[in-house]
């Protein structure tokens, strides 16, 4: 079914039969990493899973119309070609553009774009109670756009979005340089965030000696391609050269392959990085295969290997306070091997329930791994402990992931009365989850 306006009603429909907490069926791959077992939800909620069509591209206004679970492989496929991107394009392939519009999405060009929803020119939404609006910055629901940001789909799915794009072009060369000291690091990396002739900049380190700084432009033609898909892993291809020449596809989605650095690098799985079907070398397949993997596992009688917890979490805090977050992480965690991500990001509005300050620069700390437990330590201890250095700091946590937050924590943090008073006018009849249901106090929400 391809006509939108049919969908909908269709959809409406399905809404209306519905019954309990409005929640999605999903086919493809969620990317909320809540902890703990897992289990599917194909069988129960509403399915949105005919709206991922790109509708149209228009690029003479730099606009793409799109519905909301579109892929960015699929928008990249569609609007690349043309010579466009989206500002900001997550590096995950399975992550719709619905998705990334109201939870957090980031990527190495936030210090210039913002986050994906700062790309967001309008959105028709459906609410909890079956209505279908339009929202944008300045119409009756405006108060709406300003909130999706965040909001998990706690006030309604987005269905359509109309978003803003910026020109492309085909291939990328990226600098890595490498520094001993994190002040220079720091240093080096703001002040690039002013070098107009850079598009995107990120991080990579391991110890408090290893940091990697790498900036990269588009550029029209390259001597030669490093392939990141067959034969070199991105996070471990940084530190063997200081210039990585890369398609523009690939560089935009250079940690799908290995899920960041979580396919693990042995004889068996370099076969199967080398060899496999292309459409096993995704992050979306290995997320499934992990899923499985944790079930079958469950069912053994025993467990071999040391314990391990996971600690999957972005947090920002003021660039001022990122020499803090940076030393806290590395003196009480060790990813053995594995690095931490830092992007900067200097947002241009500040949405409602993600108060963050617009057009400050924020630093980003991510961590996509596994990391070993020692004996006695209380339950996601790591995810804790970096949680309140980070709120200590004047900073925030994206929430597509496990957190352990009080009530009143979370509502100072994420402007609760705010978002009630949201709340109580697009779903009056309470037929969606809290945010802070699903953020905290459940898990396997969509």
């Amino acid at each position: 079914m391809n006509d939108f306006s049919a969908k909908k009603q269709h959809l409406q429909q399905a809404l209306a039969s519905q019954q309990g907490k409005l929640r999605l069926r999903k086919r493809t791959i969620s990317n909320l990493f809540r902890y703990g077992s897992w289990k599917s939800n194909r069988s129960e909620g509403l399915s949105l899973a005919d709206f991922n069509n790109v509708l149209a591209v228009d690029v003479e206004n730099n606009m793409l119309d799109v519905e909301g679970l579109a892929t960015f492989e699929s928008i990249v496929d569609a609007v690349l070609p043309l010579g466009r991107l989206p500002l900001v394009t997550p590096e995950l392939k399975h992550i719709t553009i619905g998705g990334a519009t109201v939870g957090i999405g980031i990527e190495s060009s936030c210090y210039r774009h913002g986050f994906v929803h700062d790309g967001l020119i309008e959105a028709e939404v459906l609410l909890p109670d079956g209505r279908i609006v339009l929202c944008n910055s300045t119409n009756a629901y405006s108060d709406l756009f300003h909130a999706l940001p965040n909001s998990y789909g706690t006030l309604g799915y987005i269905l359509r979005a109309k978003i803003r794009l910026m020109e492309a072009r085909p291939f990328v060369h990226m600098k890595v340089v490498r520094f001993a000291n994190v002040n220079e690091y720091l240093n080096v990396m703001q002040q690039a965030t002013e070098d107009n002739h850079i598009d995107f900049i990120e991080g990579l380190f391991f110890s408090n000696t290893s940091f990697y700084l790498m900036t990269a432009r588009m550029v029209e033609g390259v001597p030669y391609t490093h392939d990141i898909v067959r034969k070199h892993i991105f996070y471990k291809l940084i530190q063997q050269t200081d210039d990585i020449y890369l398609t523009t596809r690939d560089y935009i989605f250079r940690y799908d392959p290995d899920w960041f650095w979580n396919v693990p690098d042995t004889f068996a799985y370099r076969l199967f990085r080398r060899y496999a079907p292309g459409r096993f070398r995704n992050s979306g397949f290995y997320t499934r295969y992990c899923q499985w993997k944790e079930i079958w596992q469950r069912r053994l009688p025993w467990r071999s290997g040391k314990e391990t917890e996971p600690l999957i979490q972005d947090w920002e805090v003021p660039w001022e306070q990122a020499r803090e977050l940076v030393d806290y992480a590395l003196e009480n965690i060790d990813l053995e091997g594995k690095p931490w991500t830092a992007v900067p990001i200097k947002t241009p509005a500040s949405p409602s329930i993600y108060p963050i300050k617009a057009n400050e620069l924020y630093f980003n700390l991510g961590c996509y791994c596994n990391v070993s437990k020692a004996p006695g330590l209380e339950a996601n201890h790591y995810t804790r402990i970096l949680d309140r250095k980070c709120f200590d700091l004047g900073g925030i946590k994206m929430l597509y992931s496990s957190s352990f937050i009080s009530r009143g924590k979370f509502d100072r943090l994420y402007n609760g009365l705010g978002y009630e008073q949201l709340k109580t006018k697009y779903d009056p009849e309470q037929k969606a989850y809290t945010l802070y249901e699903k953020a905290v106090s459940h898990s396997n929400i969509n």
